[in-house]
């Protein structure tokens, strides 16, 4: 049987999770995940707990963490069996896939495993990022904006050397489910569905109103990767 693996890229607080439900309603296999609701997300976070931990660990003994990445995330045997053991639970799945915005910092060593892995990706505003960080971990905008320019330029990095569907996260619910649509119809997932017919993204998620002045850096890389959405 011919496996197909996509993988949901984007930093924390960017839409990932709203992105991965709605693939999963398409039908992508995800497996267990964390789907409960809580404050901050509705619907849960969309993630198999498996990768999510494995990832905190795998950056923690590079020297980092999700706020604090390492300059560089080197997979040893204990990571990659972990992986590896995570892949072969979905055998016999022929479309299934993962997200978990650590995924952008450990990339590499999913690629060793599965040379095919199809990506598809989502970025949000830096200011209603930033100020979604600063409500959810009392970060400042200084840390928050670093943190979306440490991982956006990953996302970035990675889109130029293979592009692949990429949208914006926004709360036009119409809109939205267009542009989802759109990125459906390009990974060519069997199921296709009408944008009426996606309905996880049902909008209402909180919103930031900012006058937070965008260092040059940032807003020439949100501007790159406004051009490159779908």
């Amino acid at each position: 049987m011919t496996q197909r693996c996509i993988v949901v890229l984007g930093m924390h607080r960017s839409g990932t999770s709203m992105l991965m439900g709605t693939l999963r309603e398409a039908g992508l296999y995800v497996g267990d995940v964390l789907d409960k609701p809580f404050a901050l997300n509705r619907k849960g976070l969309q993630e198999p707990p498996a990768v999510l931990y494995m990832h905190e660990h795998l950056l923690e003994a590079n020297g980092g963490s999700w706020h604090s990445p390492p300059k560089d995330v080197q997979w040893d045997k204990m990571h990659e069996a972990i992986r590896d053991l995570f892949i072969e639970s979905r055998t016999g799945k022929s479309l299934w896939g993962f997200k978990d915005p650590r995924t952008l910092l450990t990339l590499e060593g999913w690629k060793s495993a599965l040379p095919n892995l199809e990506l598809v990706g989502i970025f949000r505003h830096p200011s209603e990022v930033a100020l979604s960080l600063k409500n959810r971990n009392d970060f400042d905008s200084e840390k928050s904006l670093n943190l979306w320019l440490h991982y956006n330029q990953r996302l970035l990095d990675i889109h130029r050397s293979a592009p692949f569907p990429l949208v914006e996260f926004h709360q036009n619910v119409a809109k939205m489910r267009d542009e989802l649509t759109r990125m459906i119809e390009q990974t060519q997932m069997p199921l296709q569905l009408r944008a009426n017919d996606l309905t996880f993204f049902e909008g209402g998620i909180r919103t930031y109103s900012s006058t937070l002045s965008l260092p040059e850096s940032v807003a020439a890389l949100y501007h790159e990767l406004r051009e490159r959405a779908v």
